[in-house]
């Protein structure tokens, strides 16, 4: 089959959006698994009492990513999502 022969693809189709889903799903489980595994090893670093080299904005990244991935756990919304708190300025 050549290019002429090939049908035009439908990116919005359902097929094509199935599959991107299918795609990222697999994807971002991968990642998870990979971060898993990165901080499994910064915690045996802790246990062995050995250093964790990380900055002090990566340690700030752990602690929020991890704060949000718990409110989400137990269905608590980010502050700054509840429509009638008054945002803080920056």
């Amino acid at each position: 089959m050549d290019d002429d022969d090939k049908q035009p693809f439908d990116l919005d189709s359902p097929e094509a959006l199935a599959e991107m889903n299918r795609r990222q799903c697999k994807l971002g489980m991968l990642m998870q698994s990979i971060g898993a595994h990165a901080l499994a090893e910064l915690q045996e670093k802790i246990e062995q009492g050995l250093p964790l080299n990380l900055t002090a904005d990566q340690a700030r990244d752990l602690v929020d990513a991890g704060r949000k991935m718990e409110r989400a756990a137990l269905g608590l919304r980010e502050p700054s999502d509840d429509p009638d708190q008054p945002k803080k300025p920056n």
